[in-house]
This record gives C-alpha cells, sequence and structure tokens, in this order.
C-alpha cells in the first residue's frame, strides 16, 4: 500500500524533513523499523528523514528460486574490481564518489555499461537494483528515476564484495561529496543495500547517533583517505546482523560502518537515493 506524503502521523511536515540539518539524538530501543516488500511505502523513508529511526529493514527484497539464483551468480565471483580510493574494497560496477573530478566523464561513459553487465549476470532474474528503483517509485508519490546530470544518466547498482578482514570503518556519506557540482536539486541522501551473503561471523553494520557536519567530519578524518578512526566515535549504539534477502534502508549523514568479515565476504548490492522538494521524484545513484 502506497502511503502519500500527508498520510505520514508526525506533525512535522515533509519539507521539514528536507530542511533539517540535525535530527533529533534518540535512545537506541525502538529504532530499527521492520517491513516487507508489499508494505514498504513512503512513511518508512520519512522516518529516516526526520531521525526517528536509524533503519528500515525490507524483508523479501529478493526471495526464494530468484534469490537463490542471484546468489549463484554473485557470490563467490572473483572478476571484481578494485576501488580506485583504496584496493582492499572490491567490486562490480563504479560509484560515483570514487572517480575524482577526472573520471567524470569515463563514469557517464561507462554507467550504460555497468547498468547492462550487472543485468546479463543477474538473468533470468532482476537485478535488486531494478528492483529497489521500482519499489521506491511505486512507494513514493512522485516515483522514483535514474538520476540524471545533463541528460547523462548514472549507475545505480554496485556489487560490493567486502572480503574477510577488511573493516569498512567509521563514516558517513554526503551528497556534497558524492554528486558532481553543479546542482542537481538533491536536498537530503538516504542509502540502501540488499544482502546477498553475509559472513558467519562478522560483517554486523553499525550506526552512532552522531550527525557530524562536513567540517567536523574532515576534522575527523584528518590525513585519512577514507572514513575516520573507530576510536574517534567510539561505540556505536546501535549493530545490526544483516539477513540474506533483505533490505536495509539508512541515513548515511549519520555515522555508521560495517564490521570486518572474519570468514567469508560480504556481498550487497546498494545505491544512493537522492530526496529533492516532495514534488519531484527521488533520484538513485551508486
Amino acid at each position: 500500500m502506497t502511503t502519500t506524503l500527508t498520510e505520514t502521523t508526525s506533525t512535522a511536515s515533509p519539507a521539514d524533513y528536507l530542511a533539517s540539518d540535525s535530527p533529533a539524538s534518540r535512545s537506541a530501543s525502538g529504532l530499527i523499523v521492520g517491513t516487507t516488500v508489499d508494505e514498504f511505502s513512503a512513511d518508512h523513508l520519512l522516518q529516516l528523514l526526520k531521525g526517528d529511526v536509524f533503519a528500515v529493514r525490507v524483508a523479501g527484497a529478493a526471495t526464494g528460486v530468484a534469490l537463490q539464483g542471484l546468489r549463484d551468480r554473485f557470490v563467490g565471483r572473483d572478476d571484481h574490481g578494485p576501488l580506485a580510493t583504496d584496493p582492499q574494497f572490491r567490486r562490480i560496477g563504479q560509484a560515483f564518489s570514487e572517480v575524482g573530478v577526472d573520471g567524470q566523464e569515463n563514469y557517464f561513459d561507462e554507467a550504460a555499461h555497468h547498468r547492462g553487465r550487472l543485468r546479463e549476470l543477474a538473468a533470468p532474474y532482476q537485478y535488486p537494483a531494478d528492483t529497489l528503483r521500482i519499489l521506491l517509485d511505486e512507494a513514493w508519490p512522485t516515483g522514483a528515476t535514474l538520476l540524471t546530470s545533463e541528460s547523462r544518466k548514472f549507475f545505480a547498482g554496485v556489487v560490493r564484495y567486502q572480503q574477510a578482514g577488511v573493516d569498512l570503518e567509521p563514516h558517513t556519506d554526503n551528497v556534497r561529496r558524492n554528486l558532481p557540482e553543479n546542482d542537481l536539486d538533491i536536498r537530503r541522501q538516504l542509502s540502501v543495500n540488499v544482502y546477498l551473503d553475509v559472513p558467519d561471523s562478522g560483517g554486523e553494520l553499525e550506526i552512532w547517533d552522531v550527525y557530524p557536519t562536513e567540517d567536523e567530519y574532515q576534522e575527523l578524518s584528518g590525513e585519512r583517505v577514507w572514513g575516520v578512526n573507530r576510536d574517534a566515535v567510539g561505540d556505536p549504539v546501535l549493530t545490526i546482523r544483516p539477513e540474506v534477502g533483505e533490505a536495509i534502508f539508512i541515513d548515511p549523514r549519520r555515522v555508521h560502518a560495517v564490521a570486518p568479515s572474519h570468514d567469508r565476504p560480504r556481498v550487497t548490492i546498494g545505491l544512493f537515493i537522492g530526496v529533492r522538494n516532495q514534488d519531484q521524484a527521488l533520484a538513485v545513484w551508486s
């Protein structure tokens, strides 16, 4: 059932969610919302935007024969490439945040190729990034589409392989770091991952109740190329062990991390969700 922007029980308006730079701090209890693909609605996204919840877990993003088929096609692959900014991280497809100014043209030139290749790898099953985009399109009153910059379509749906022993350290994601400098009307940013494999030990999603400003984040990062030291932020408020086949939505302005995988790679397919004015469609990209 689709929930319109006016059907949320909150007293704040969607415009308030988009304008807020400092969501209220909350306790750890009751901060995970569980739902299903059939019941997912715009209100779940609004709860994240307002800061009422830390995560929305959507069961059944991939199920049954399709889930097993996707796992057969993506889990255990060794043809993934290194992240440009840190080769210990592996992926299929390319995220815009890793290309830098000099690599933007190549990113857009290759975006359609990456989308097509991943759909071919997933066939005959639907690629999970497309499943997510359809889910968002049907839930959000004004729909969802691929992000476009100067008539160029972004890629959405990078596959990430977090190898055993690799620590995805505390970090935030911010549209000012993750998108071109030209104005794309993105007011807020959410993120979502579908989980195709989770190690038996490790690989938990960790979330802190901290929303550093960009200046504060850069100060925490210091001379590091990426992320911040765990000692700088202490223990997470919330730790989630993902289930294979589910999707988890978060607000990536909140500090978050992934604990090291201890026995095998953690395999996810993820994208960002750009929230614009309330009368505009959501925009997705990687």
